[in-house]
């Protein structure tokens, strides 16, 4: 949730945690006046707040939240290494056949929700690293299944995806900040894949996910015919997630973002591929909590495949809880998401 609609008395439903991993509020605590102060005075600008009617909503997960869980110690263990570990070929590799098996496992799980998948809660909009390495990988990982790709290919896709900013892990920081204006992680990245003898595909799609079709990416300047076709993905997904993630601190909407990617189409994306991933993915997820243009609130419960802007929401009103299908109402919209 958007910190500015938080209110004394709601539950905090996740811990929070400051940028150095310093814990501020345990989950599970009652928000007081001076708590919210707290956290903004903290920067802290979302929250996640324990909401029954959401929680019940969103339990149709793309993978179980067991498996995310698993892949996230899994993953953050890996990426917390230091420099020097590392460079240990031996320790670093145990993770990554670790994760490996996991991505297996997502693949399995996620490819039975194929027909479901728009109704699933696969991303959740978060500032943390770990966070949207998974969200990076789980939609890359779909536009694959829509591609019809093979399970070898869906596995270098998924495994690239969640390790596509792994060279931030080795590059200096300062005063715990990181500068990387270049965007040299993705070298850095690459190189430590490929010592670790992972594929090329895999190194590839972390040294490429910042290029752009006209060159104007970083760090190389590749051009169209010069990028992989997994990297395209990688980079459409993780400057997705990183968009919603920022309209949801700034208070934009997600139909802005979207119309902003497609400004870039052929630019920046494949508008093949472009189009593709922005119709399999729900631009409100199932148990979003949504301001309307009214200034009503009401949970999602249903998306349509071909009206993506326009689901069914559960609205509050006087006469109690209604289910009201967007598509039937043209005088109501979606302004924005209070909370993923």
């Amino acid at each position: 949730m958007i910190i500015d609609y938080a209110e004394p008395g709601m539950i905090l439903g996740q811990d929070v945690i400051d940028e150095y991993g310093k814990l501020l509020l345990e989950q599970g605590i009652t928000l007081t006046e001076s708590y919210i102060k707290r956290l903004k005075k903290f920067g802290i600008n979302t929250i996640r707040i324990f909401d029954q009617e959401a929680t019940l909503l969103k339990q149709q997960q793309v993978i179980p939240s067991e498996l995310r869980t698993e892949l996230s110690l899994c993953f953050q263990a890996l990426s917390s290494l230091q420099t020097s570990f590392l460079a240990n070929e031996k320790l670093t590799f145990l993770y990554l056949e670790q994760i490996g098996n996991l991505i297996n496992n997502i693949i399995d799980q996620a490819s039975q929700q194929a027909t479901t998948m728009i109704n699933t809660q696969i991303y959740y909009p978060n500032q943390q690293e770990l966070v949207h390495s998974i969200n990076v990988c789980l939609l890359s990982l779909i536009t694959g299944f829509q591609l019809n790709m093979s399970k070898d290919d869906l596995y270098e896709l998924a495994l690239g995806a969640l390790l596509h900013d792994i060279g931030k892990a080795t590059l200096p920081r300062i005063n715990g900040l990181l500068f990387d204006s270049a965007k040299l992680h993705t070298l850095y990245g690459r190189n430590l894949l490929l010592r670790n003898k992972l594929s090329p595909k895999i190194a590839r799609i972390v040294a490429e996910h910042h290029e752009a079709l006209d060159g104007s990416g970083l760090p190389l300047g590749l051009t169209n015919n010069k990028i992989h076709l997994f990297s395209k993905i990688v980079a459409i997904a993780n400057f997705f997630d990183k968009a919603i993630t920022k309209a949801t601190i700034e208070n934009t909407s997600q139909l802005e973002v979207i119309e902003g990617m497609l400004a870039k189409s052929n630019t920046i994306f494949d508008v093949h591929l472009l189009t593709i991933f922005i119709h399999t993915i729900p631009i409100y997820p199932v148990g979003s909590l949504v301001l309307l243009n009214t200034k009503q609130v009401a949970h999602v419960t249903k998306n349509h495949q071909s009206h993506l802007l326009r689901p069914e929401i559960k609205l509050n009103t006087k006469l109690g809880k209604v289910v009201v299908n967007l598509r039937q109402e043209p005088n109501l919209a979606i302004s924005k998401v209070i909370e993923y």
